[in-house]
This record gives structure tokens, C-alpha cells and sequence, in this order.
């Protein structure tokens, strides 16, 4: 199967080379330019070229950035019902439920989201390799961007780096926030005693938090928040450093005592926005939080 991206050749273009073409109108990195000439993925007008063949007006350029699974990881597919909230040739756009990992670890080789995902583009006869574009940690439910290509993925990453890539979430923490709206613009690092857990340090990478306080109770707030970096559980250390971990948080809080209330820690990537990579259309989506965080928030409503 091919998955063709194609440009037709203005007066502008002429002596322009492929490569340079291809770059300016489709994003195309540098390392997948290589993939594409090595593999005999570029075409001029109909032909097999190089990226350094030049071009004259009404040219068709063209790339193939299909990869039809050849890389040389393996993901066992998994039977598991995915709530799917687009699909078209480039992209996957899922809701992901909390206590699911994205990909395979040493711990869970075999009931993933990339396992699931795996299954149902069999079942449809697709083949492709699994490209998340946002991670989210296992106990975060919402929205995940899946590419089918490394094209895709390349292009949506970097959207995510220029802050193109939108994301939006609602978390339910400890306590009252002084403020109603505000930022946490803290640094943050790897934790020196462990390899998973994150630090706000002085030496650590800048990240920055907005929020905006939804609901306010005694012992609860339901916040929304949207990231400006994107760093490893952001949201989570930085709630947790200025004295409002979320609820059910194990690692930044006391979700271990707190499974009364979720079994997990309360956050939810319900938006996300950005453009296209084949397209440029603007692509907009939003998930309702799911039922453990709702019933948690009613309670906070009544508080």
C-alpha cells in the first residue's frame, strides 16, 4: 500500500530541488528524507528520482510515506473495544481510558494501547507502525494522537515543540488554590533517587502550567489546565510542589490511601487541538472526563 503526499510545480519552483520542495510544503524532516531516497519513496512526475533532481513548472513531485509496517519492532495485537474518535490514512485519535499504558514496558508486553491498536487495524487489514505523538502516563484517561507514519508523527512533534499542538486536561486536587487562574512556572528534572519520579529543581528543564479553578470545595478544586512544554508529569509535580497533589496520585501524593475516592490519579487530557500533516486542517477534540472522575467531582459540587 501507498500513501502518497503530491505537489505540482509553480514558475516559483523552477530549479528548485525535490528535497527542497517537499521540506517547504509538507514539513518533511530530514531524517525521513533519507528513509524516502534510500527506500526509492520519491518520485518526479511519475518517475523514481532523487532529492537532488530538479524541478520545472507543472511538475508533480511526490513522496510515498507509507510504511506498511516494516519496522522491526513487533506489537502483539490485543482484543480490546477502543474508543475511537477519528481515523482517517495519517492519523488515530483515541480516548483512553485511565490504567492503560500507551506502549509496551517490561511489565506489560501484551495489554497496551499500542496492543489494541494493533488488533484493529488487523482487523481492518491495515498495517502500520504505532507512532504515539502525546504520551500519557498509565493512570491519565484521554485523548491520544496516533500516527500511521513516520511522516505524520515527524510533523505533529514538531507542533508540539513550536506549540501549534494544543492540549487541555481537568484534574481534581487537594485543597483551596489561592487563586482562581493563574501559572506554575517551575523547573523540572529527573528525581536523583529514582527513575521515574520528577523534581521541581533549579537545574531542571523549564515548564510552565496554566489553570483555571472550575470548582471549589472544602477539601477538593476541579482544575482545568493547559500545558505551554510538556515535560514527564508536569502537572502532576507541579500541583504537588505548590501543596495540591491530585487526588489518588501514588507517587506525588497519598493516592495509595485514597483508592476510596479513585484508584487512580484524577486527571484527564479531554482537549486537544492542532493541524493536520497531510491537510492543515485544524483539528479540534473533547472528551467528557469518565465516570470515576465525574462521581468524584459531584461530590466536590456538594461539598
Amino acid at each position: 500500500m501507498s500513501l502518497m503526499l503530491e505537489y505540482k510545480a509553480t514558475q516559483k519552483d523552477e530549479g528548485k530541488t525535490v528535497e527542497r520542495i517537499l521540506k517547504r510544503e509538507f514539513g518533511i524532516s530530514s531524517k525521513l528524507m533519507i528513509y524516502l531516497k534510500m527506500n526509492k519513496k520519491l518520485f518526479l512526475s511519475g518517475e523514481v528520482c532523487r532529492s537532488v533532481d530538479v524541478c520545472k513548472t507543472n511538475d508533480i513531485i511526490s513522496a510515498d510515506v507509507a510504511e506498511n509496517n516494516d519496522c522491526t519492532e513487533e506489537i502483539l495485537p490485543w482484543k480490546e473495544k477502543l474508543d475511537i474518535l477519528y481515523e482517517d490514512n495519517f492519523l488515530l485519535v483515541v480516548n483512553k481510558p485511565g490504567n492503560m499504558e500507551v506502549h509496551p514496558c517490561l511489565g506489560n508486553r501484551n495489554t497496551t494501547l499500542a496492543n489494541a491498536v494493533m488488533y484493529h487495524w488487523k482487523a481492518n487489514g491495515e498495517y502500520h507502525n504505532y507512532h504515539i505523538v502525546n504520551r500519557l502516563d498509565k493512570d491519565t484517561s484521554g485523548i491520544c494522537v496516533i500516527a500511521k507514519n513516520r511522516f505524520a508523527h515527524g510533523v505533529l512533534s514538531a507542533q508540539l515543540k513550536a506549540k501549534i499542538f494544543k492540549r487541555g486536561y481537568t484534574a481534581i486536587v487537594h485543597g483551596k488554590l489561592q487563586e482562581e487562574h493563574g501559572s506554575i512556572e517551575l523547573p523540572i528534572k529527573r528525581d536523583a533517587e529514582g527513575i521515574i519520579k520528577r523534581t521541581v529543581a533549579e537545574d531542571g528543564k523549564y515548564a510552565k502550567t496554566n489553570y483555571n479553578v472550575l470548582i471549589s470545595g472544602q477539601n477538593f478544586s476541579v482544575v482545568d489546565i493547559n500545558l505551554e512544554t510538556g515535560r514527564t508529569h508536569q502537572i502532576r509535580v507541579h500541583f504537588s510542589h505548590i501543596g495540591h497533589p491530585l487526588v489518588g496520585d501514588w507517587l506525588y501524593g497519598n493516592g495509595d490511601n485514597e483508592r476510596c475516592f479513585i484508584d487512580r490519579q484524577a486527571l484527564h487530557a479531554g482537549y486537544a487541538e492542532f493541524l493536520h500533516p497531510a491537510s492543515k486542517k485544524n483539528m479540534i477534540f473533547k472528551t467528557s472526563v469518565p465516570r470515576e472522575m465525574e462521581c468524584l467531582i459531584n461530590l466536590v459540587e456538594k461539598e
